[in-house]
């Protein structure tokens, strides 16, 4: 009898022993997870950033491509952009020819709803020819930036072109229709494009460099408004090799790209490189993924009695494109 007391007693210690060793483990085991954490909080923020936005550009190029969906052009969507035109204050703009012409993605919608249209047409020569993407009016108050895009689609309609272009004359329509630069959350579109500096400086810039300008304000966070995303997925979709982005009033050609190109000579606009920020287009494209952007600033004196003189310059900012798109090339190969 004895000796079943004694094993009885020996199991039950035997269990009481392994439930705190048990217990000792995951105590451990918080401890390490615990520290993980605390190591990964004090990693600069720049190194924890900068390597899943770079992942996230590669997902969205491989996952969009050639599959964003078409929306169908309807009776009101054709209405949509015919109001629109008539609203940008052109005379010369076939408003019916133009809108057939345009296209929707998905999606892509402003804040408010409203339509961001499409406009592209393919090279004569697919495989020589270079695709151009252009943006207009992602500053909804720049109207005469909007006029010179419809004017070049309506003149893209009946050409032959070397290049394949696709046209998105107004970016922030909310802003148009309100006449501001920002977006209807207050989101300056061209500080919101995910670069990899952007946790680190955008925000900051803006505080400490515009002083808090509520007409700079680049978001809460990075491609957090529809209408930069509608533009994130357009690149991902049409991967451009070469950008044109037409803003007011400065007057300039502004040129983020390599370096030595020969610029045709365009009178009315003197070329030059302002240099790009956080969230800007300018350092999304060329600085972070070598895609070259040219920002036509127009002059706004100038820009809407002078639409035939920025026919030439779409001309020149084909050739431009050319010769940006080939030492780019050689760049990134040089890397």
């Amino acid at each position: 009898m004895f000796s079943k007391y004694l094993i009885l007693l020996l199991l039950l210690s035997s269990f009481v022993f392994l439930g705190c060793k048990s217990d000792q483990s995951a105590s451990d085991k918080a401890e390490v997870t615990t520290e993980k954490v605390s190591q990964v909080k004090s990693v600069e923020p720049q190194k924890v950033l900068e390597k899943p936005k770079a992942k996230l550009v590669k997902t969205i190029k491989a996952t969009k491509s050639n599959s964003i969906a078409k929306v169908k052009m309807s009776e009101k969507l054709f209405n949509y952009c015919k109001k629109v035109i008539k609203d940008s204050r052109y005379k010369k703009l076939n408003s019916d020819k133009i809108c057939q012409a345009m296209s929707k993605n998905e999606g892509c919608d402003s804040v408010k709803d409203r339509s961001i249209f499409h406009f592209e047409k393919k090279a004569k020569d697919s495989s020589q020819g270079q695709k151009i993407l252009v943006i207009s009016l992602i500053h909804g108050d720049e109207v005469p930036s909007g006029q010179v895009a419809y004017s070049w689609i309506q003149r893209l309609i009946d050409l032959n072109p070397r290049n394949t272009w696709r046209v998105i004359p107004m970016a922030n329509p909310d802003g148009f229709f309100s006449r501001t630069r920002t977006n209807a959350n207050k989101v300056d579109v061209n500080r919101n494009f995910p670069t990899a500096d952007w946790e680190e400086k955008a925000l900051n810039r803006w505080r400490t460099v515009k002083k808090k300008d509520p007409r700079k304000f680049p978001g809460k966070s990075a491609n957090s408004q529809p209408e930069t995303q509608c533009l994130v997925d357009h690149i991902a979709e049409f991967s451009p090799d070469f950008i044109i982005s037409i803003h007011t009033p400065l007057g300039v050609l502004d040129f983020d790209g390599p370096k030595n190109i020969n610029f045709p000579k365009f009178k009315p606009l003197p070329w030059i490189s302002l240099g790009n920020y956080p969230g800007s287009l300018g350092r999304y494209m060329w600085a972070e993924q070598n895609v070259p952007v040219l920002t036509i600033e127009l002059n706004n004196e100038m820009a809407v009695y002078n639409l035939e003189k920025f026919d030439k310059l779409q001309d020149i900012s084909g050739t431009v494109a050319i010769q940006a798109i080939k030492k780019a090339k050689k760049k990134k190969v040089a890397k």
